[in-house]
């Protein structure tokens, strides 16, 4: 359609000069006799203003183009892309994607958006983030009533595809009107849903899905399609926080005494365990003795031999040993 508008400009300006020539043409030049009966040919003042026309209206026709042209091109910067309003057809369904594209002007204005993945922070940290509606930690009531602090970033796009749709619906403020409120008010309704010992625990990953799904459900439905969800770090009230380091302070010192009862019943299981070996020990060595007294002999010779270095003992004769005396001799 832009480029049908270009060509018409262009055989208007072509037709007026033909027009105009033709007007001019048509006007014949006067020829005058003077005093000594030499004709000259005069160009009839018709003839002279034509061309002046002519020239004048050709210069401003061209001008007019060039301003038209100039005014009509629209260059559409990687990453973005342009929704055409038209002042009697409205918005239209063909979005204009990367490069220069010819409108016309006053007929039709173009609207520009961001096509990349945009990114939305809430932080207590100053300078985080790369949006200027970044704001800082927003603070949810638990399902206990208190208060803790989020820090989140969330990742979004436009839907290109139905990208009028949007501009008709929400406008170019859509992230400051619709992607804004809509993170707040569902971190609200999550958070409020668990209790603060979730929040600190394990179970924060599967409140940041909770999160996610119910935010890329809420905003699709706005052509505006959820990425990614961030839930960055979470700030609990003084109290909360004093009572989980009393707490693990407790449970730190609760551990360390089950580790030395725990000791002290595997010594004393041990010292049972050693006794009754000693017992059972005892027990045998009696019922020995009881059924062959040369066994008590036995042991004695046993312990006399770790004191008795050397025994000489003449050779070719019966030995008979007197123990009484080895133990003296040994003592």
């Amino acid at each position: 359609m832009e480029l049908f508008y270009l060509i018409l400009i262009v055989l208007l300006v072509i037709v007026d000069s033909f027009l105009i020539q033709n007007y001019a043409s048509e006007k014949k030049s006067k020829i005058v006799t003077n005093s000594m009966g030499v004709e000259t040919i005069v160009p009839s003042f018709d003839v002279q203003t034509g061309k002046a026309f002519t020239i004048i209206g050709a210069s401003v026709l061209l001008f007019l183009t060039v301003v038209i042209i100039a005014t009509g091109v629209v260059i559409i910067n990687p990453g973005e892309r342009g929704v055409v309003f038209n002042i009697f057809t409205g918005v239209s369904s063909n979005i204009l994607g990367e490069g220069i594209h010819i409108v016309v002007p006053v007929i039709n204005k173009v609207f520009l958006y961001d096509a990349k993945r945009q990114e939305y922070t809430m932080s207590g940290i100053k300078g985080e983030g790369s949006k200027s509606f970044d704001d800082s930690s927003m603070w949810s009531p638990t399902r206990e009533g208190l208060q803790v602090g989020l820090d989140v970033t969330c990742w979004f796009k436009i839907d290109s595809v139905k990208l009028h749709i949007l501009h008709q619906t929400l406008g170019q403020r859509y992230a400051e009107t619709t992607v804004k409120p809509a993170i707040r008010s569902i971190l609200r309704s999550v958070i409020a849903g668990y209790s603060i010992v979730d929040v600190y625990s394990e179970k924060r990953t599967l409140i940041q899905k909770d999160i996610f799904e119910k935010l890329r459900n809420s905003l699709a439905k706005d052509n505006i399609v959820i990425e990614e969800l961030l839930l960055r770090d979470v700030r609990f009230p003084a109290e909360f926080t004093r009572s989980i380091e009393e707490k693990q302070v407790a449970q730190q010192a609760a551990e360390r005494m089950k580790f030395i009862l725990e000791k002290e019943q595997r010594e004393a299981e041990r010292k049972v365990i050693e006794a009754e070996g000693q017992a059972k020990s005892i027990k045998i060595i009696n019922e020995a003795l009881a059924q062959n007294n040369s066994y008590l002999e036995y042991l004695k010779v046993n312990k006399l031999v770790e004191n008795i270095k050397v025994m000489v003992v003449p050779s070719g004769t019966n030995t008979l040993i007197d123990l009484k005396s080895m133990e003296n001799q040994a003592k």
